[in-house]
């Protein structure tokens, strides 16, 4: 008599129990941060509401905060002393020699610890996202717990509508001095920065900050229920179609670039309309 097979109840129980517990954000955060950095870490974790989203992406906040810090510290050295040896923008040598023949033997250090840190961060990056796969929010190795640590004594005066209020204000500056400031000299390499900052880093957050006060954190039964949708999406709308006119109708040899400015300017007028709406519908 054949024997009868017994189901593996644990087999088919754990599964569907495991696919509940970890998520595709929690899984692809580490993949994605490892390009985004901070601010691809960051913005998931805002913005998720998923545990095991949250986690992961706490993992990789920590670790790539860790790499900023070193970033910052790394290029911050090399431009103080590109610049305090007369090598930079203002060719006058300011630093001693004993300060400068010192950070000749420190700096080539730091750009190597850098340089292994940024190829150790696609290792770990790849590891962390196949632990989450298994539904495990896998520590990277060295990097201190800076978001448990700092994160809850982190207070926003004034909650997300501040952060759209400071984009309104600042977005305009940061690109009126990086199409008509100075075109040379440490002037034009800041503003420079300043534009990459604004569309890599505060633009998201102001969209997170859009998305958190309009949909996220609103009572439903509030007066005001701002569409969110349109907040974000009109302004993708309008850079596409402005890349595609850049592209079909002038003669510009980046319709890409162009793109980003049209976005950036309906993104700004998004955020204005939202911010004066929030602003007389709180008063």
């Amino acid at each position: 008599m054949p024997s009868e097979h017994t189901p593996d109840t644990t087999s088919t129980t754990d599964g569907p129990r495991l696919l509940e517990e970890r998520s595709i954000g929690g899984i692809l955060v580490h993949f994605v941060a490892i390009p985004t950095g901070v601010v691809g870490a960051g913005l998931v974790y805002l913005v998720s509401t998923h545990e095991f989203t949250r986690r992961n992406a706490r993992n990789a906040l920590d670790w790539h905060l860790t790499v900023l810090a070193l970033t910052i510290l790394t290029f911050g050295s090399l431009f103080i002393y590109a610049e305090g040896t007369g090598q930079g923008a203002t060719d006058v040598a300011t630093l001693p020699s004993p300060v400068s023949a010192t950070a000749s033997v420190v700096l080539p250090v730091l750009i190597s610890l850098w340089m292994f840190v940024t190829f150790w961060t696609f290792l770990v990056g790849l590891i962390a996202m196949g632990k989450a796969t298994f539904g495990t929010a896998w520590r990277y190795p060295l990097s201190p717990a800076l978001v448990d640590r700092f994160g809850p004594r982190v207070d926003l005066p004034g909650g997300w509508p501040v952060i759209i209020v400071v984009y309104v204000a600042v977005a305009p500056l940061i690109v009126g001095v990086a199409l008509f400031g100075p075109r040379e000299g440490a002037a034009f390499f800041a503003s420079g920065l300043g534009l990459v900052a604004l569309i890599l880093v505060l633009t998201p957050i102001t969209g997170v900050a859009l998305y958190q006060h309009g949909a996220r954190i609103r009572p439903t039964d509030a007066d005001w229920q701002p569409p969110v949708v349109a907040y974000l999406g009109v302004p993708i709308a309008v850079a596409a179609a402005g890349y595609l006119l850049s592209e079909a109708v002038t003669d510009s040899i980046n319709p890409a670039g162009d793109a980003v400015y049209v976005f950036l300017a309906a993104f700004w007028v998004a955020s204005l309309v939202y911010a004066v709406r929030w602003w007389t519908e709180s008063n």
